[in-house]
Parts: C-alpha cells; structure tokens; sequence
C-alpha cells in the first residue's frame, strides 16, 4: 500500500475528541474508503508538510480526487469531506453544513479545538476490530 493514494485522515493521537471521532468515522466507514493516522505518526511524517503536523489542534484529510490526485484539507472542509466521504446518512448533514461559509464553519471548528482536552480527557484508545486495525497508519 501506498499511503499517498489513499484517503487519510489525520488526527491528533493524544486527543479523546480526535479518538471518538476516529471511531465515530470508522463505524460509519461502511465501504472502508478512509484511512487514519496521528499527526505524530510515521506516515503523518512521510505526507504532510511540517506546518499541519505541528498543529495537533487542526484535523487534516488527505482526499484522493477522481484522477487519483491527492489534496489536503484541514479543519471544518477535513471534517465535512471525511464524513461526506463515508457514504453514510450523516453525509447528507455534512452537505448541508458545508452551505455555511467557510469562515463561520471554521470559527465553530476553532472553538470545539480549543475547548477539546477540557471536555474530552485524553484517555486509552479502545482498540479497534481487527478490518479497522488495517486502516490505521503508523
């Protein structure tokens, strides 16, 4: 596998919101398009640039566009497209969120980040199933 073809999702690993989020997408992950890995990762190290991987606060996606191109997204556009990108229902309230300008999606985004240690405590990862073990990126 090369990891710079697929669809990554980046996340903080020491973050209890980024693992319930990770685990929240993974669910939803029916066709098992997305992958994951920690911004204090191997494979975090070996796509992104230094900026994205010093920011444990901003969530960033790797989508791989219909010719096989990949772009990076960050913050609210990494959270939309990644749940968009499930294919569950809960696409189509991200469709309908990205109608929202992007400095307002953003700004909520900012807030959640800034509060998230607070309201969710970094604590053990429950390990994933062996299928979704797969997807996790060094």
């Amino acid at each position: 596998m090369k990891p710079s073809n697929h669809a990554i999702v980046f996340f903080d690993g020491d973050c209890g919101l980024c693992s319930v989020s990770v685990r929240f997408l993974i669910k939803r992950d029916s066709h098992q398009h997305l992958y994951f890995a920690p911004l204090q990762g191997i494979a975090a190290q070996a796509i992104l640039p230094q900026q994205y991987r010093e920011s444990l606060r901003t969530m960033v996606y790797q989508r791989v566009t219909a010719d096989g191109q990949p772009t990076l997204l960050i913050r609210s556009d990494a959270v939309l497209l990644a749940l968009i990108d499930t294919g569950s229902a809960w696409r189509y309230l991200a469709q309908i969120v990205r109608l929202l300008p992007l400095s307002l999606r953003d700004w909520v985004y900012d807030r959640i980040a800034d509060n998230r240690k607070i309201f969710f405590k970094a604590v053990a990862c429950k390990l994933p199933s062996k299928d979704a073990h797969a997807r996790i990126l060094p």
